[in-house]
């Protein structure tokens, strides 16, 4: 059995190269009989795991801006439900949530079905962001003291490395830094260009 870690998600994956189950918790990976077990007959496929894994985590960390909700309601021209958002008292979707269903005389059905619409397109965003990135991924077989670490994403739950073993996590995340800064010089570079031969263009 293997155990996967994705950097900002919480939880650990468990997988035999087929299925997989969520650790929330290091003391777990102790006990390999027991998690031979869960993963018997709690196990899903493996892209579905670590998909759900990744998600659970960015759900947890979303946080919706009123102003954000207030302007998809504006959008969907329904400036009467827009207006009800300044009520809403946290940024927290669960608190939202339950302050919604708390108060339904007021927001009303029309209110949380916009919100949960908003939710679950929010939710899907910053997964795909998640996803579209790449992260330090740490393997380690079960029971070995041995680690491995990636660059690597997860598009739809599956696993794609985008380098070569690398002999720790320091470099690991070296490496992401190194990829993630040389990406936005390149694309600050063309607009300067742009407004240059513009420029010129005025001067003459």
């Amino acid at each position: 059995m293997k155990v996967e870690s994705w950097q900002g998600i919480k939880g650990k994956l468990v997988h035999d190269d087929q299925k997989a189950i969520m650790v929330d918790d290091d003391q777990e990976l102790a006990d390999q009989k027991q998690l031979q077990a869960r993963l018997a007959s709690d196990g899903r496929p493996i892209d579905e795991a670590r998909q759900a894994m990744i998600k659970k985590t960015v759900k947890r960390q979303l946080k919706i801006e009123p102003i954000k909700l207030s302007g998809w309601f504006n959008r969907h021209q329904d400036s009467h439900n827009a207006k009800k958002v300044d009520q809403l008292v946290s940024e927290k979707p669960t608190h939202q949530y339950k302050q919604i269903k708390n108060e339904m005389t007021f927001f009303g059905e029309s209110f949380l079905e916009g919100f949960l619409g908003f939710y679950g397109l929010e939710v899907d965003n910053a997964l795909g962001r998640y996803e579209h990135n790449l992260h330090v991924l740490e393997t380690q077989e079960l029971g070995q003291s041995e680690k491995e670490y990636y660059l690597a994403n997860s598009q739809n739950g599956s696993l794609k490395l985008a380098s070569d073993p690398l002999p720790s996590q320091q470099i690991a995340e070296e490496q992401l830094d190194k990829f993630y800064k040389r990406e936005p010089e390149q694309t600050q570079a063309e607009p300067v260009q742009l407004r240059t031969s513009e420029d010129d263009r005025k001067e003459e």
